[in-house]
């Protein structure tokens, strides 16, 4: 399984700090309205939001990688 980032648009901050997540954005990821979100910060470039789930699905993954790798090398 192999996921690319896929750039959906642009949000606006608002004065409160908030942004509305683009409903494409909404319905590619199943985010409904009450779903909590990780909010992830890259060293002070960007934010990014993830759903809980994906976050111990993402781990999996990369832990597969790595397992792939260390075989390729040996």
């Amino acid at each position: 399984m192999n996921h690319h980032p896929e750039i959906i648009g642009f949000v606006t901050v608002n004065d409160k700090g908030q942004v509305v997540i683009p409903a494409d954005a909404r319905v590619a990821i199943g985010v409904k309205p009450g779903d909590k979100m990780l909010a992830i910060v890259h060293e002070g470039r960007g934010l990014s939001l993830m759903k809980p789930d994906g976050v111990e699905q993402l781990a999996k993954q990369m832990l597969r990688d790595i397992g792939t790798a260390e075989d390729k090398s040996e």
